[in-house]
């Protein structure tokens, strides 16, 4: 798993999040390719758009995702294995990903997905259907563009808008997307009334070559986490466009890939309280929590976010609850911090002499710590 930067920080400025957004990336794995697989990162403070170009294919709409993955089919030989797995996240993962890379060798298995007993698989492979053009994905797109979430009805649409961009049952389509419109956001209102106009398919993809890969098989997780970084590739070229909600329907793509790393909720998070939908930042932290219970990242993300909106009595028990299961020293700090503020001195102080024990040489939990003994003191 990668090495999540402080969550606090990424709670405080839209610096911290694009930091988070361009995190370390991890070693090499054995697959190779143009999309999966560690990124150059710009210099710190400095951002380049690394995929202008890419963005302006006369095949891709405004409102239309970056194809970062698209012929990337490096995978696909060990996705199609996934696709069998017995689990059933496993399945609807490896769907999701054969869709956005287009390889006609996939077809079939994604077919047969549209039988799977999870609905999750099933929606997953008629999503990847019609993103590659094969109307056996219809009447899925359809039916979940008012259901799912917002990510995934996205998704649903760029479908629908690539058979229309085929000419494919152009009356069902359009009715569907239509009458799709009503209660959606405000992206998924673009989004719908943009597929609607339809969007012609990528170009296409070679078959998988006859020969075995040579190179070592990589673990579903490599897999998971390479595509999940590039979706937070393409989660920070919308950032840096100002489209925070298409930055959030990358990341919440990020997190289906790879559920665990809990980085990705806590920058959603952000997005979202800046955005003034405080009441979804902090359902999305629960779900980093619900996700990753004995993570203290998970728990320091709810507390450090209440902590920052000054509602310090929501934010006491997360904070504690990260401290217990050994977050790190900064959000130590911010519990006995939150400790003060709720006027707690005494537990405030004893979590600053905790501290103290364990980095003597820190002047400032050491003036921290003196400064509290004087208030108890008068």
């Amino acid at each position: 798993m990668r090495v999540p930067t402080p969550v606090l920080l990424l709670l405080v400025t839209a610096l911290a999040v694009s930091a988070a957004m361009a995190a370390t990336p991890r070693p090499p794995d054995p697959m190779q390719g143009p999309g999966i697989g560690p990124m150059q990162q710009p210099p710190p403070g400095e951002h380049v758009d690394k995929y202008g170009d890419l963005a302006e294919k006369p095949y891709r709409p405004e409102w239309a995702p970056l194809p970062l993955l698209w012929a990337d089919t490096a995978p696909v030989v060990y996705l199609h294995e996934l696709i069998d797995s017995e689990n059933a996240d496993e399945r609807a993962r490896a769907a999701f990903l054969l869709g956005q890379i287009g390889c006609p060798d996939s077809l079939p298995l994604l077919a047969e997905c549209l039988n799977d007993a999870e609905r999750s698989v099933r929606v997953q492979a008629g999503i990847a259907l019609a993103c590659m053009g094969d109307a056996r994905g219809k009447h899925t797109c359809a039916a979940v563009l008012s259901t799912h979430a917002e990510w995934i009805r996205y998704f649903a649409a760029l479908g629908l808008s690539r058979l229309l961009g085929q000419d494919i049952d152009r009356p069902f389509i359009t009715r569907a997307l239509k009458g799709a419109m009503s209660g959606q956001s405000a992206m998924m209102t673009q989004t719908i009334d943009g597929a609607v106009k339809g969007a012609p398919l990528p170009p296409p993809v070679e078959n998988l070559p006859d020969q075995a890969p040579t190179a070592p098989a990589p673990s579903p997780e490599q897999i998971w986490e390479g595509a999940a970084d590039v979706f937070v590739a393409e989660s920070d070229w919308w950032f840096h466009k100002g489209d925070y909600d298409q930055a959030i329907r990358c990341s919440e793509a990020s997190i289906f890939l790879d559920p665990d790393y809990v980085e990705t909720y806590t920058v959603v998070a952000w997005l979202e309280w800046s955005m003034g939908r405080n009441a979804q930042a902090v359902r999305t932290l629960n779900r980093a929590i619900a996700a990753n219970p004995d993570d203290p990242e998970s728990h320091a993300g709810l507390g450090a976010h209440y902590f920052n909106i000054k509602e310090y009595a929501l934010a006491e028990e997360p904070l504690k609850k990260a401290v217990e299961l050994g977050a790190d020293h900064l959000i130590h700090r911010t519990y006995a911090h939150c400790l003060e503020a709720l006027g707690k001195l005494r537990e405030s102080l004893a979590e600053w002499e905790r501290l103290l024990e364990t980095r003597p040489s820190d002047g400032a939990i050491r003036l921290n710590r003196d400064q509290l003994k004087e208030r108890l003191s008068e």
